[in-house]
This record gives C-alpha cells, structure tokens and sequence, in this order.
C-alpha cells in the first residue's frame, strides 16, 4: 500500500464531508442579525431608574460638567455637578440643570425628587469645593414649559418663578461671580 493513501483518504473524506454539510450551516439567530443594538443606556418613556443602572444613564445624557457624585435613594437622586472654572457661562449651568431634570422626571418613571447641587472646585487649594446653587425639584414641579423658559435665559439671571418652582438657593458666591460679577 501507498503510504500517502491513508492520510490522504482522510482529507478527502474530511473535505468532502465539509463540503456536504456547509449548505446546511446557516446563523441560528437571525433575527438578531437584522436587529440594530440597544445601549444600555437608551432612554425610553417608563424607564426604571435603579442603584444598577444609574451611572450608565447618566453616562449618556449630553451633559457638559463633570457629575462629582450620584446618590439614589427611591423615588429620590441627589447630584453634585463640578464648575471647574470662572469662565462658563450660565447658559452652560442651565442647560446642564435642564438635561438633568428632564431626563429625571420625563424619561424616568421612579424619579420624583432631584436634589442637584452645583460645586465650585478650587484649584489652588487642591481639593476644595464650594456650593454654587442648590435646588430640590419635584416631579409634579417640572414640564417641557419650564425646560424652554430655563433655555430661554441664556445669561440672565434666574427668574423668581423659576427658583420657587425649583426651590433653587443661590450662594454669596454664586450671587458675587454670576449676578453681581463681570460672567453674568
């Protein structure tokens, strides 16, 4: 006998076998091929804000301040937002209070409070930082009118229907760099 014989029968029969059965090899899960993917993080009407997956729908609001913090207590969520500089404007503030807000109360189905903070860092003393505005909104306090009239202000001051529908407390140091200062 040839001594290539027996190798190459079993390439032959492997080759064959292959060749035979590949028709028969299709996807077993195409529907998920034709299915665009979800993030995690989409936000949808009724969506159920949880310890779990907080940080993920945070991660994709379009915010522009970094979150310093994030505490979630049912039905409740407290966020501290860091300013790291003099120069932003209040229209960036508002806007950023605005994302927060609307994904809270309108996106969510288990928000009814947010308690947001805005923190000034200071970058000479290392890690110090000092409270800006505070505010505690309410779910039944907050609608896509109010949302407009925040991103109407543009470098105004907070109107007194806003802070009181917002409870919002503005600081000495925020009244001195953003009322009274050269960035309002």
């Amino acid at each position: 006998m040839n001594r290539f014989f027996l190798p190459g029968a079993a390439f032959f029969i492997t080759m064959g076998t292959v060749l035979l059965l590949s028709p028969f090899d299709r996807p077993q899960n195409v529907i998920s091929v034709s299915k665009p993917a979800i993030p995690v993080s989409y936000q949808q009407p009724g969506w159920e804000l949880t310890s779990g997956n907080i940080v993920d729908a945070l991660h994709s609001l379009p915010l522009t301040l970094p979150i310093r913090r994030v505490e979630w207590t049912e039905p409740s969520m407290s966020i501290d937002l860091t300013v790291s500089g003099p120069e932003i404007k209040r229209s960036i503030l508002y806007q950023n209070i605005a994302d927060i807000l609307t994904f809270s109360f309108s996106s969510t189905i288990n928000v009814n409070q947010v308690k947001l903070r805005l923190l000034a860092e200071d970058k000479w003393l290392g890690t110090t930082k000092h409270l800006l505005l505070a505010l505690d909104a309410k779910r039944e306090d907050w609608n896509a009118g109010l949302r407009s009239e925040l991103m109407r202000l543009g470098e105004s001051p907070l109107p007194d229907p806003i802070k009181l529908r917002l409870h919002v407390i503005e600081t000495m140091l925020w009244k001195n760099h953003f009322i009274t200062g050269q960035n309002g």
